[in-house]
């Protein structure tokens, strides 16, 4: 009976915490890397901004998504109802099918950083644009703006300091506007001696309109006598002049008078056979420095950034013939510039389509010429560099060692995309293809051992002589042994370039290190280097 009565206890209580184990089980609750996942803090802040907006505008969205670990953010369904003086009515609306903001998150800090701003499918009512263009574009018969596409990208290189901005406007049925320019802030002394207003070096300013159908809208408002092509010119050379001149009786100088001439014949030629209308700036590689005060004066401007009015941006008129498209595929006969030249445009995409592929095979055949073997060379690096880095380093040495200065950065470049045991490898089958594989022999005459750490540095950098880390640290110890003063600081320079990378670049560089020491001694010693340096 005992028993009995034990075995109903113990399934009373097995099944009361069964049953209570059951009540509290609740599903799994999210984990704090969930909670704060980069996805989730992306649309916080995206609608915390549209939040902010919605202080100055009503703004509703469909739908907001976030990558943020490839740089973007999407919003699809936009309508926006700006707060404008002149829309007293509340007509202004604009609708924007999707808009996508991208940045290069996935490769930060590299050379450069960008973000674009990219709407598509834009739709505005009249009543968004101030009142006089409202009734003339009414007048045209436009109810409505449409842009099939407003992008806006700006950019900064990190190794010039330089901006870029880009904007597209693509607008249905009117036309297609594209803006570009490219500077760099420069710091610049005020009257004082202190840090005044920066001037700004102006690499590129382009600004482009081409006709979509707008010229026959616009036409449409004018008077019958307005419409004829001598007559708008007239009347605009008129306005330009009182423009430039700012009201002045003093009259333009040449450079402006030829600007206005040159823009006023595209004008005339747009009018009569509706095209593209560029103004751009003809600059030199380096550029122009602008002064805070030039800004004031536009007609300054005109001749500082050598603005001309042309019918197609410069980058057209650099877009290679047919009988030079020809010489690529068939190089036969081509003089050694030529085939230099041809070069740079298929890795820059300049006046043809990039084809950095074709490089190799079109300069091979100067790589025998010492002269020019190591321009050659370079671009052969440089179009290899994606596919091959490996074999795309060896012509990279061979460019440094006749003292192409690109080399130094492009030999950077490839060992960033190598194991450090690969490039010393490289380096070294590198000096004995080319038979320089021992440093005695280099070893240079007289007494200065400042020549032996220019030897070194030579071979660290990779300019002058081919990079080899350890003909560098073999130079390096023999001019701290004689008695070089900066020799002990580029040694120290060489072995930092091997720290923080694994134990296994620790390990292959304290092996190699090892030798080296072992042979720069042997080599010091047979060769009474002691005695040559010496001094009493």
């Amino acid at each position: 009976m005992k028993s009995l009565f034990k075995h109903i206890l113990a399934s009373v209580v097995a099944g009361s915490l069964a049953h209570g184990a059951a009540a509290f089980e609740t599903d799994p609750q999210p984990n704090l890397l969930e909670v704060f996942s980069p996805n989730r803090l992306a649309a916080f802040v995206a609608n915390t901004g549209i939040a902010t907006l919605r202080t100055l505008m009503e703004i509703k969205y469909d739908y907001l998504s976030t990558d943020i670990m490839r740089g973007t953010v999407s919003v699809a369904g936009i309508t926006v109802r700006p707060l404008l003086p002149y829309d007293r009515a509340g007509l202004c609306v604009i609708k924007i099918e999707r808009a996508v903001m991208l940045s290069d998150l996935t490769k930060p800090f590299k050379s450069s950083t960008d973000m674009t701003i990219n709407l598509t499918g834009v739709n505005a009512t009249t009543a968004c644009l101030p009142r006089e263009a409202a009734m003339g574009m009414r007048a045209a018969g436009f109810r409505d703006v449409t842009l099939d596409q407003a992008a806006i990208k700006v950019g900064y290189v990190y190794q010039t300091g330089e901006t870029t901005a880009n904007v597209a406007l693509a607008i249905n049925k009117f036309a297609s506007i594209d803006f570009s320019a490219a500077g760099t802030i420069l710091p610049r002394l005020g009257p004082h001696g202190y840090p005044g207003d920066p001037a700004i070096r102006v690499s590129r300013a382009l600004v482009s309109l081409k006709d979509k159908g707008g010229w026959q809208a616009i036409e449409k408002m004018l008077p019958e006598n307005m419409r004829d092509p001598l007559t708008i010119r007239e009347v605009l050379t008129e306005g330009f002049t009182e423009i430039l001149g700012q009201g002045s009786s003093t009259p333009l100088n040449a450079v402006e008078r030829n600007f206005v001439k040159s823009l006023m014949d595209q004008v005339e030629a747009y009018i009569r056979e509706p095209g593209e209308i560029t103004i751009e700036a003809d600059l030199p590689p380096n550029g122009i420095v602008i002064e805070p005060d030039m800004f004031e004066m536009p007609q300054v401007l005109i001749g500082a950034l050598a603005l001309a009015a042309r019918a197609a941006p410069l980058a057209r008129t650099k877009i290679l013939s047919s009988d030079m498209l020809a010489k690529i595929t068939n190089p036969e006969g081509l003089d050694d510039n030529t085939r230099l030249e041809l070069a740079a445009a298929l890795l820059s995409g300049t006046g043809v389509p990039r084809a950095p592929g074709m490089v190799p095979d079109l300069l091979a055949p100067m790589l025998d010429r010492n002269d020019l073997s190591g321009q050659a060379s370079a671009l052969i690096a440089a179009a290899l560099r994606e596919n091959d880095p490996v074999a795309a380093y060896s012509f990279a040495l061979t460019a440094g060692a006749q003292n192409v200065t690109s080399a130094v950065s492009e030999l950077d470049r490839l060992e960033a995309l190598m194991t450090t045991q690969v490039a010393l490898e490289q380096q070294q089958a590198y000096l004995v293809k080319t038979g320089a594989d021992d440093p005695l022999q280099a070893i240079p005459e007289g007494t200065d051992p400042r020549d032996l750490r220019r030897i070194s540095l030579a071979h660290f950098s990779g300019i002058g002589a081919p990079r080899s880390y350890s003909h560098a640290y073999y130079f390096a110890l023999l001019a701290e042994a004689a008695g070089d003063v900066g020799a002990a600081s580029l040694r120290a320079e060489i072995d930092a370039r091997f720290n923080a990378r694994g134990d296994k670049v620790r390990e292959i560089w304290a092996t190699s290190r090892g030798e080296i020491q072992a042979a720069a001694l042997k080599d010091w010693i047979s060769g009474n280097l002691g005695d040559r340096y010496l001094q009493n």
